[in-house]
C-alpha cells in the first residue's frame, strides 16, 4: 500500500544530543541560584545526585506507565529531592530557566535531514512524533522553527501534550488521525527500539530504525536485532526507501 503519512521522532533522529553538557551546566547555574535566594548553597554533588535521581524517576515514568512526566513534575521532584521550600514562583521560574536552555544550547540537525525532509514533503504529510523532557513541545516548535524546518510538518505529537510517550498508540494515532491515514499508509522514522519501533509496528505502520547518530540515546541500549523494516545510517537513504515504497 502506498505510503501517504510519515511520522518522525525528534532526538537522534532529525536532531544530535550535542550541548547536553553545557545545557546542564546551564541548568545548574540556574538552580544554584534560585536556592540560594533561599538561603541555600546547592553544591555541584548534590545538584548531579538530585538530578540522576530526577532521570531515574524521569525514566521509570516513560519506560513504566507510557507517558512522560510534565516539565514541572521533573523540576519539583528535583526540587524535593535537594529538600528546598516548596515555593511554585521559584519552581517556575525554573521550568521556563531549564526548558528554555536548549534554545540557548541547542542540539544540531542531523546530517542531510533539510535535504531529506523538503524532498519528502513534495509527496508526503510529515508529522512529528517525540517524547518530550524538560523541554516540551511549544519549545520544539521554536528549535525547528529556528532550524527553518517547521514549515515542513503538519502534525505534531508531543508526550507532554498527549498524556502518552511512545510506544502507546495514541501518540501515533495524534498524527494519523488528523490525515485520515490508515497505519498501513504510514511510516515511522526514529531512534529507539522500544518505543519508536515497538509502537509503530503494534500498530500496523511501517518502520524504519534510524542509526546514524551516536551522540545519546537517551539512557537506551537498543537490542542488535530490530523488528523494524529496516535499519538505515543516511538520511539520502531514507528518502530512496520510502520513495521505493510507492514503486
Amino acid at each position: 500500500m502506498k505510503i501517504e503519512v510519515i511520522t518522525i521522532d525528534f532526538w537522534n533522529t532529525l536532531f544530535d544530543y550535542s550541548g547536553s553538557e553545557i545545557r546542564n551546566l546551564y541548568r545548574k547555574k540556574e538552580l544554584k541560584a534560585k536556592a540560594a535566594e533561599f538561603g541555600r548553597i546547592v553544591s555541584d554533588q548534590e545538584y548531579d545526585d538530585s538530578m540522576e535521581a530526577a532521570w531515574k524517576y524521569f525514566y521509570k515514568i516513560w519506560h513504566g506507565e507510557q507517558k512522560t512526566p510534565q516539565p514541572i513534575e521533573s523540576l519539583n521532584y528535583l526540587w524535593n529531592h535537594l529538600g528546598l521550600p516548596k515555593d511554585e514562583k521559584a519552581t517556575a521560574s525554573l521550568v521556563e530557566s531549564f526548558g528554555n536552555s536548549i534554545l540557548t544550547h541547542p542540539p544540531v540537525i542531523l546530517p542531510g535531514v533539510e535535504a531529506a525532509l523538503e524532498e519528502l514533503a513534495v509527496d508526503y504529510k510529515l508529522g512529528i512524533v517525540s517524547d518530550t523532557g524538560f523541554s516540551g513541545g511549544n519549545i520544539l516548535r521554536e528549535l525547528k522553527k529556528r532550524a527553518g524546518i517547521i514549515h515542513l510538518f503538519s502534525a505534531f505529537s508531543y508526550s507532554d501534550e498527549t498524556g502518552v510517550s511512545k510506544p502507546h498508540a495514541k501518540a501515533f494515532e495524534t498524527i494519523l488521525d488528523k490525515f485520515h491515514c490508515k497505519p498501513e499508509s504510514s511510516i515511522h522514522i526514529g531512534d529507539i527500539e522500544q518505543t519508536d519501533v515497538k509502537g509503530a509496528v503494534d500498530l500496523g505502520m511501517k518502520s524504519i530504525r534510524f542509526n546514524g547518530d551516536t551522540t545519546n540515546l537517551q539512557g537506551v541500549k537498543n537490542p542488535e536485532e530490530t523488528a523494524a523494516d529496516i535499519e538505515l545510517t543516511k538520511w539520502s537513504d531514507i528518502v530512496k526507501y520510502i520513495k521505493s515504497l510507492g514503486d
